[in-house]
């Protein structure tokens, strides 16, 4: 059976952090994965030419302190958060990853721009957990979960449970026979493997050809899964909207769907319906580019 090995949590030292890590650690258990949480400590520099050339040393001074302040008590609520969570899932922090027989977990601190951090640790994980979008977030969280998807390739996981939850139950399965949906399926094997169910769902709409879900079907039946399959009406909604309410109403823990770019991501994620699924993120959402 495939598993995850490195599971990213970037982590902001507020109070997303908390269904972050929850949702991590809960990614984690079936495989005694690691939890790598990152957080990511604003170079104050970087804002220095915003302010003129005539800002003098003084006040560029108190720019820098004030920045360390800050950073310094997100860094130490982070760390805490972190501590809490692995005490709550039983793991085991290290000074560096490693692998046990049980899930284990680290802390790392880097320097630079947010997203461009995430993004450099997301290459070598094997999932990054990012807690739900919404419209007005700090900077540089939107732009991470984006940079994370689309230029890394990685899989993200979306989940604002607070609460430790399992992730091997129903999961839906969002096709349409693209690369991408077909990039979500391999990408998701290791909880597609230890799901109790799973199940195809394919968007159609209007006298649109049904699309056939044959091939995914038989592909996860070579690697042990059996899956049902649904066709939904789209009618006049976004697909987006679609996939997330039947698979809500289907009974299912989680969403595995493929990314489309970034203009289709922001129209799935930030648009009517899926605006409020997403924030309140009642579905987790697993997601590959």
């Amino acid at each position: 059976m495939t598993s995850f090995a490195k599971i990213l949590a970037p982590l902001t030292g507020g109070a997303r952090d908390a269904a972050v890590l929850a949702s991590a650690f809960a990614a984690a258990r079936p495989f005694n994965a690691h939890v790598a949480g990152l957080v990511v400590r604003p170079d104050a520099t970087e804002a220095l030419p915003f302010y003129g050339e005539g800002v003098s040393p003084a006040v560029m001074q108190e720019i820098a302190d004030v920045s360390k302040r800050v950073s310094d008590e997100a860094n130490r609520a982070a760390r805490a958060s972190l501590m809490a969570a692995a005490k709550e899932a039983g793991a085991e922090v290290l000074d560096a990853p490693e692998l046990r027989g049980a899930p284990t977990a680290s802390f790392a601190e880097v320097l630079g721009n947010f997203a461009d951090q995430v993004a450099l640790a997301a290459r070598l994980s094997d999932l990054v957990v990012f807690g739900a979008l919404k419209e007005g977030d700090r900077p540089g969280l939107t732009e991470a979960f984006e940079a994370t998807l689309i230029e890394t390739g990685r899989p993200v996981l979306l989940s604002a449970h607070a609460a430790p939850v399992s992730f091997c139950k129903k999961i839906a399965l969002a096709w349409n026979e693209s690369v991408a949906s077909a990039h979500a399926v391999t990408a998701a094997l290791p909880f597609l493997q230890c799901a109790e169910s799973v199940e195809i769902l394919s968007v159609r709409r209007g006298k649109d050809e049904t699309i056939s879900s044959a091939e995914v079907k038989a592909y996860l039946k070579l690697r042990g899964i059996v899956a049902t399959e649904s066709i939904v009406e789209a009618g006049s909604r976004v697909v987006g909207d679609v996939l997330l309410d039947a698979a809500a109403k289907g009974g299912a823990g989680m969403l595995v769907a493929g990314g489309y770019g970034h203009n289709r991501l922001r129209e799935m994620f930030f648009s009517g319906v899926t605006r409020h699924v997403v924030s309140h993120a009642e579905l987790p959402l697993f997601l590959v580019h």
